[in-house]
């Protein structure tokens, strides 16, 4: 019996030492295998409630968008000029609901244009009358014919585009919410 008992002690010595000699992960493999890509958990609901993923909550981008075939991308970094004042402020992008995304197609087959994606847009902490807002939208051509709506209040009204560049898209924004770009022939 003694040696039985000494032989189950000295096999759980072994197994615990080649259990602690094995590699342990680093922390980047743990967070990106279980948060998909998010640094924090923190940040992985932030983007889920914005329903983004970790590559367009770390970049403020929209990338696609269902119900929008090949969405382009939009994406906001910065430096929004509110009420004529150039400022630091970075506006706020996410994903926006089924009901919008059909009324924006809706919009836009109304243009006879083409859905480039529709994003909802936010200025925490701006108090503003008039936002301009330069959004990058990967792949836009600078002769580009484009038509903004947004919706204020359940209707799609037009908003003023300030300038159309290749991949830039300026706009004055007066509200938050639902901003449809639409290219027209």
């Amino acid at each position: 019996m003694k040696k039985v008992i000494a032989l189950l002690a000295a096999a759980t010595l072994f197994a615990s030492m080649t259990v602690s000699a094995a590699p342990s992960p680093s922390a980047a493999a743990v967070v990106s295998s279980s948060a998909e890509g998010f640094a924090h958990a923190a940040d992985q609901q932030a983007a889920a409630e914005r329903g983004m993923t970790a590559a367009e909550y770390y970049n403020n981008a929209v990338v696609s968008t269902p119900g929008v075939e090949n969405a382009m991308p939009v994406g906001q970094g910065g430096k929004i000029v509110i009420n004529g004042v150039a400022t630091n402020l970075t506006a706020t992008l996410a994903k926006v609901d089924k009901a919008t995304t059909a009324g924006a197609n809706a919009q836009a087959a109304a243009l006879g244009g083409k859905l480039l994606n529709v994003i909802n847009i936010s200025f925490p902490g701006a108090n503003y009358n008039t936002a301009t807002i330069n959004f990058y939208l990967k792949g836009l051509l600078g002769n580009s014919k484009v038509v903004v709506k947004q919706l204020v209040d359940g209707v799609w009204v037009d908003v003023e585009v300030v300038e159309i560049r290749a991949d830039h898209v300026v706009l004055n924004l007066t509200n938050k919410g639902a901003v449809a770009f639409v290219q027209i022939p």
